[in-house]
């Protein structure tokens, strides 16, 4: 029962609701604020000398963790985008990013992952659909930013990646329709992991709204009709691999990225489950279950 008491004490101190606010004025194209606002160094990151965002390792150290690194200049950007008069150089950060972004990209388009994901049994050596998404978020602002064509080069190639298939190395999950799921962590089977594919389908609007394509009507279209999927009834699940709830701050997450998605898209399937997931988040009765099912949930697993 110890194990058990430990979960249950953890998922108790998580009922405290984290804001993830939303910029009502995101367009499409990118061009001005990025649709959610994340204005602070995510958890378990730092930044390098050269002002480059890395991330803990699990086994000691540090690495450039792309995703971490779009979070963190994309939420500055919306500083500057909502300033005024900015201050000199208060894009910095963001080209930053995009710049060790554009230097580090391979041949393939991406940014590998040099540390295992084992929730999802994945080896180092991944590629992020997340990440794929993201950066193409940053790499447009900073060709905006710049003039620079060769930021716009690298954007393309990170939805290339995006949208090659999981089975040919890439991150969509293609159904038998042909129509994606963007693969935060792809895997086989899928994981479907709703966050990272509303942040990867971010920038896949964006670019295509600069340079064409209908992929993101595809991949809204497929997402929308998952979403019940990911209903439990009094909350939100964090993906299709396991059953259970996600953390209340992943579900609040959820409930801001899904509003902005609604923003974007005008698809009515996007603001409605924000909206009742809303109400749900808002329920203390609901978050003490959420975390009481995870909790207990997990505890048997690991007992097999």
């Amino acid at each position: 029962m110890t194990g058990l008491r430990t979960l249950v004490a953890n998922g108790l101190r998580d009922l405290q609701v984290r804001d993830y606010p939303v910029a009502a004025d995101a367009r499409p194209d990118g061009r001005g604020p990025y649709p959610l606002f994340w204005d602070h160094l995510p958890h378990g990151t730092r930044l390098d000398p050269a002002g480059v965002v890395q991330a803990a390792r699990p086994d000691g150290g540090w690495y450039p963790n792309p995703v971490s690194m779009c979070l963190y200049a994309l939420g500055r950007h919306n500083r500057v985008v909502a300033a005024r008069r900015p201050e000199p150089r208060a894009d910095a950060p963001l080209l930053t990013q995009a710049a060790w972004l554009r230097a580090h990209q391979d041949g393939a388009g991406g940014w590998r992952y040099p540390v295992p994901a084992p929730r999802y049994g994945v080896a180092a050596g991944w590629y992020s659909g997340m990440a794929q998404g993201m950066a193409a978020s940053v790499l447009l602002r900073a060709a905006d930013l710049t003039g620079d064509r060769s930021y716009l080069d690298a954007a393309d190639g990170a939805v290339e990646l995006l949208l090659r298939p999981v089975s040919a190395g890439g991150c969509a999950h293609y159904d038998e329709t042909g129509r994606p799921f963007l693969e935060e962590c792809p895997a086989e089977p899928a994981n479907h992991i709703l966050n990272g594919a509303v942040f990867a389908l971010f920038g896949l609007i964006e670019h295509q709204y600069r340079q064409g394509g209908s992929a993101h009507l595809a991949a809204q279209a497929r997402l929308a009709e998952e979403l019940p999927r990911f209903d439990l009834g009094y909350w939100s699940r964090y993906d299709l691999r396991w059953p259970w709830p996600a953390t209340v701050n992943y579900h609040a997450l959820h409930v801001s990225l899904l509003s902005a998605l609604g923003r974007l898209t005008a698809n009515p399937a996007f603001t409605g489950m924000s909206a009742r997931w809303a109400r749900t988040l808002r329920n203390p009765r609901h978050r003490l279950r959420a975390r009481m099912v995870k909790a207990t949930g997990i505890w048997r697993h690991q007992r097999g």
